[in-house]
């Protein structure tokens, strides 16, 4: 992605906003686990372990293990966080009233049919805006 222009098909982006309350909460978890892995977490040097023989061709160092655990995990971290900040940056551009409460209560994993309640509408309505804060935001 550039600074300024952002590679997203309309249906990415819908994704993106139906799974950003999902991904909140898994990005904090994840976070959080990350900075608690110790390497002791993955060394299998006492019990039925320790008499196993190790795999051909692998590394069997267990830190070497651990490090490349560790890397492929804050890969998971930084691509959950990339999509968030990436729906935060083109809420942005969503000005109308109607339509950032609309978004809100999207972000916030809410139903069509809930939305609609809490804002006094249709469940049709609330998708029609849907849809154009869809457009607010690929433009």
């Amino acid at each position: 992605m550039g600074k300024g222009h952002i590679n997203l098909n309309r249906y990415q982006l819908d994704r993106a906003i139906k799974r950003y309350h999902e991904n909140l909460s898994k990005y904090i978890r994840m976070r959080d686990e990350v900075n608690t892995i110790s390497p002791a977490a993955s060394i299998g040097q006492y019990g039925i372990e320790a008499t196993l023989p190790r795999a051909a061709g692998g590394n069997s160092d267990p830190i070497f293990q651990h490090i490349a655990m560790k890397k492929r995990r804050e890969e998971e971290v930084e691509s959950v966080k990339n999509e968030l900040l990436l729906v935060q940056k083109l809420a942005e551009k969503v000005t109308g009233v109607n339509e950032r409460e609309v978004l809100f209560w999207l972000l916030e994993g809410m139903s069509f049919r809930w939305i609609g309640t809490k804002l006094n509408m249709s469940h049709t309505s609330v998708q029609r805006l849907r849809e154009k804060i869809l457009d607010v935001m690929m433009k």
